[in-house]
């Protein structure tokens, strides 16, 4: 009976070690302290309302193809505002071509770079990216990030822009910012500095109003929040 009993539950054992070994993960990770290289970053993040959940903040090194990090590390959110996050990527060789702060995908594929920095040569060379704040709800990335990729089809492109708004990189800003729009019944300007809930921007995107439904635009709610932290901090180009 024993004999009977034990081969099963040894087979229910192997099963579990062999899912315990494998965590799912594809993308490249920091070798921990590897030899070769080292990048360090000490930043400060303004703009945390903004912090990517949906999507990652990462640190990533890139070779000669930047649609993928050689090796990246996925970047915490800090207890304060006003706290510098310290991080470092070991075991960089020669064919690292540049290094980011980004915000990427669950693949860790790149949508936005909020800097990057141009090496070569890293041999066992240690550096310190030179730059120690950034605006994670900067202008430049709601360009990049929510206007180009989903607003422009509609507004800007082949010179058309429907409701004669261009979304297009160079004429956004000045189609936004101060200005009156035509459709709010409240009176309302597409952007009102320092006050995201008076902005028709961000009321297009959450209410369905009548023959202009734009709530199904953006596929994620955390890039409507990017919009709103941005104008609340006084919607700076």
């Amino acid at each position: 009976m024993k004999q009977l009993i034990r081969l099963p539950l040894l087979c229910l054992l192997a099963a579990g070690s062999m899912q315990a070994c494998d965590d799912g993960k594809i993308y490249p990770e920091d070798p921990g302290e590897a030899t070769g290289g080292k990048a360090t970053m000490n930043v400060v993040f303004t703009g945390q309302e903004a912090w990517p959940t949906e999507y990652m903040l990462i640190m990533g090194a890139f070779g000669e193809d930047e649609s993928m990090p050689v090796i990246s590390k996925i970047i915490s959110k800090p207890g304060r505002e006003t706290d510098p996050v310290s991080v470092t990527l070991n075991g960089l060789n020669d064919e690292i071509r540049q290094i980011t702060v980004s915000v990427a995908n669950k693949g860790r594929q790149p949508l936005f770079h909020f800097y990057t920095e141009k090496v070569e040569n890293m041999g066992d060379a240690q550096i310190e990216l030179s730059i120690d704040r950034i605006d994670l709800a900067s202008f430049t990335r709601i360009q990049q990030q929510v206007f180009d990729n989903y607003c422009v089809t509609c507004h800007g492109a082949g010179d058309h822009a429907a409701g004669d708004l261009d979304l297009t990189a160079g004429q956004s800003y000045g189609h936004l910012v101060n200005v009156e729009a035509e459709l709010s019944d409240a009176g309302e300007l597409f952007v009102e500095p320092g006050r995201a809930s008076r902005s028709f921007l961000v009321t297009v995107l959450k209410e369905d109003l009548i023959r202009y439904n734009h709530t199904d635009v953006l596929p994620e709610d955390e890039l409507i929040t990017l919009i709103e932290t941005w104008i609340d901090n006084g919607a700076e180009e």
